[in-house]
């Protein structure tokens, strides 16, 4: 039941999503179960980790059910190797890690597994331009797979990466600025 309901929620999120736009978004903390560190030595091959974090031999618990995403321990790991997560992680409610409650930088792609198109490079311009810095942790998931897409290549990706401000205003200051602009 909670497997149908996990894929419910992100075929909802894919028809909502607004694909060409990156988008700033408080989102919900949700269970995960991380996978061990990937190991892309002598392969250019995103499938072969993909499957071996589908095997799950480590993890005892895994569900491979679950919808499966991508985790890299920082935007500067996912600009330098967008096509390799440091790890893979499963959507299952029921794991013992955390994509943590928070401030997220969002955008969409479309793609084969794997495939992240120029997302990258435009969400580091956007939170350069937007006065935002990048804090933490990247994922990807796949919101619609082959589970909801026939052709492989329209598979959609959103990738979310924990941002914080660069400076914050606090409400005083903004009204005490908006007062001063009014005067001139």
């Amino acid at each position: 039941m909670f497997v149908i309901s996990t894929f419910n929620e992100l075929l909802y999120e894919a028809v909502s999503a607004s694909e060409t736009d990156i988008t700033i978004s408080e989102m919900p903390e949700k269970q995960i179960i991380l996978g061990d560190v990937t190991d892309f030595t002598g392969t250019t091959d995103f499938y072969s980790e993909f499957l071996r974090f589908c095997r799950g031999q480590y993890e005892p618990n895994l569900n491979p059910s679950y919808p499966v995403g991508g985790y890299w321990e920082s935007m500067t790991t996912f600009l330098d190797e967008p096509s390799r997560p440091t790890r893979f992680f499963s959507l299952d409610p029921k794991g013992h890690e955390q994509k943590s409650k928070g401030l997220y930088l969002v955008g969409y792609t479309r793609g084969y597994y794997g495939q992240t198109n120029n997302l990258p490079k435009q969400m580091a311009e956007y939170a350069k331009k937007h006065g935002l810095v990048f804090n933490g942790p990247v994922y990807n998931i796949y919101l619609a797979d082959e589970i909801s897409v026939i052709d492989p290549n329209q598979y959609l990706l959103q990738v979310s990466a924990s941002v914080r401000e660069m400076r914050h205003i606090s409400s005083y200051h903004l009204k005490r600025q908006l007062c001063a602009d009014k005067l001139k």
